[in-house]
């Protein structure tokens, strides 16, 4: 009985680490593709042709002095609506640049459904990477993590900071107020 128990729960470890492993390959193959979509973007937005891009600068000045600036740069696609007639606008890479002082930025890729797949960032020389699973329920589901260092972002906060992004964007583009 208990050698059949054990057997059991290694099945089971078994399938629930390939099942990581194929979204972790699956995960790399949408950053792939995105990485290509974005060189083209970016090319294009060079030679002053649509790029399928959008870009929000914020400068500011903090009360003791420091210059700051952020950038948030969001690469989408265009798809149709047929129920209302219209496109919309649904991004699948964001990128946030902090230059407040100190350096940070992070990357967010989402999958064809806008869920939070991947979310990278690197602050200070640390980097931080969390593979998110494909159950939309589940805000902290890692299925992997990598890190350079100890953990600076936990994944419920970076999901909510991408959820707050992707909302911006859909007030910004698709006009859902």
């Amino acid at each position: 009985m208990r050698k059949t128990i054990m057997m059991a729960l290694g099945c089971l470890l078994f399938a629930l680490t390939a099942s990581a492993q194929d979204r972790v390959a699956e995960i790399r193959k949408m950053y792939s593709e995105a990485k290509k979509n974005i060189e083209v973007a970016e090319r294009k937005e060079k030679q002053g042709k649509p790029s399928d891009m959008t870009r929000a600068v914020s400068n500011y000045t903090l009360p003791n002095g420091t210059v700051g600036k952020v950038t948030t740069t969001y690469y989408f696609k265009t798809k149709e609506n047929k129920d209302v007639e219209r496109y919309f606008f649904h991004p699948y890479f964001i990128v946030n640049t902090y230059d407040v002082g100190f350096k940070y930025y992070q990357e967010f890729l989402f999958d064809d459904d806008e869920q939070l797949a991947f979310y990278y960032e690197k602050n200070s020389g640390d980097e931080t990477r969390f593979y998110f699973s494909a159950n939309e329920d589940d805000e902290e589901g890692i299925v992997h993590e990598i890190n350079s260092s100890s953990r600076t972002i936990q994944p419920p906060f970076a999901h909510r900071i991408a959820m707050e992004l992707l909302s911006a964007f859909n007030l910004l583009m698709n006009r859902e107020f």
